[in-house]
């Protein structure tokens, strides 16, 4: 059958390109922008323009255009829905996988369906920054080029344009995108959501919260939220009246920390979640919850929770193992101290 023939279309175009040339993967009915960074080789090459887009380029003939395996930007731009034959979208997600650390795979069609395969592909924080470094391969790329195209994408063309004729500018230009998108909707007294992103895709919206503390050049953040009925996860409690979590945050971190108070102010326990690194956006932080966890209630050591839902997230194939590995490494870690802190 041969490597999988690839369309691709949306912002992770030219990442995704140059990760599934790199596999000799082919890519088929590339846009015209693509073709221009990748440029048209001659015959036996991997690229295969449209003969619409080849007549730009004044050529008449055309490689194969049959499409095995296509790829488009999902609606909310976290990552793409990846669709083809099963066989060989299987070949592609396997060249996702093994690439991108934390990459997450939900198959929505069922393994029995063998005319078509169906993946929503979910991008974490890792995963973004290794596609930025494959596009920066071929064309200059910020650092967190794809979270900023999710938040303003004709901004961050803008700025990379400029970036093309004056390379020098590229950090100083990193930095003022980020504090214009992201850090100066993050501020002391200003409400902050939490996208709680499980593997299996559902996502949940913590109790949203105020940020009463920031530091924008370390990336961290304290969150005041109030809690409303209900019991403590993991800590086999009632949500009293009146109880609030103050909710630690650090980008890139591995885990968020939740610390649980009476409306008196007395320390009730601690939650750390474990999740692939948090990602910061206007108004709101995601991460993809890896369900393994560690609680400590007063007086007592901490303990992990949900070390076999993860390993259940693995046998599914939401999550690669070395990804469970990491998480469990992390919460091993929190357990050497009987207060470890987040």
């Amino acid at each position: 059958m041969g490597r999988p023939k690839v369309k691709i279309r949306g912002i992770y175009a030219t990442g995704l390109t140059k990760l599934l040339l790199n596999s000799q993967c082919s890519i088929v009915h590339p846009s015209p922008e693509i073709l221009s960074r990748f440029g048209i080789k001659e015959s036996g090459s991997l690229i295969h323009p449209s003969p619409e887009v080849l007549s730009r380029f004044g050529i008449k003939e055309s490689g194969s255009l049959t499409v095995d395996v296509s790829i488009i930007d999902r609606s909310d731009r976290q990552g793409v829905i990846l669709e083809g034959d099963p066989e060989q979208a299987g070949e592609v997600m396997d060249v996702l996988r093994n690439a991108l650390f934390d990459v997450v795979s939900r198959r929505v069609t069922p393994p029995e369906n063998k005319d078509t395969a169906i993946y929503d592909v979910e991008f974490p924080f890792l995963s973004k920054a290794s596609l930025d470094r494959m596009r920066g391969e071929v064309v200059p790329t910020m650092e967190g080029h794809h979270r900023f195209r999710i938040i303003s994408s004709e901004y961050v063309d803008l700025v990379e344009r400029e970036i093309e004729k004056f390379p020098f500018k590229m950090k100083k230009m990193e930095e003022v995108v980020k504090k214009r998108l992201i850090l100066d909707t993050l501020e002391r007294g200003k409400g902050l959501k939490i996208e709680h992103v499980k593997p299996e895709g559902k996502l949940i919206q913590l109790q949203e919260g105020e940020i009463t503390f920031i530091s924008g050049d370390k990336g961290e953040m304290v969150i005041r939220r109030p809690l409303k009925g209900g019991r403590y996860d993991g800590l086999g409690m009632v949500i009293d009246r009146g109880d609030y979590a103050v909710t630690r945050i650090r980008e890139g971190d591995w885990l968020v920390k939740h610390s649980y108070y009476s409306a008196e102010g007395g320390l009730k326990g601690e939650y750390w979640n474990i999740n692939t690194p948090v990602e910061f956006y206007p108004e709101r932080v995601r991460y993809v919850d890896l369900h393994i966890d560690v609680v400590l209630k007063r007086e007592e050591r901490p303990h992990i929770i949900d070390r076999d839902q993860m390993e259940h997230l693995v046998e599914k194939g939401y999550i690669k193992g070395d990804l469970a590995f990491k998480a469990l490494q992390v919460a091993e870690a929190l357990m050497l101290s009987p207060s470890p802190d987040g």
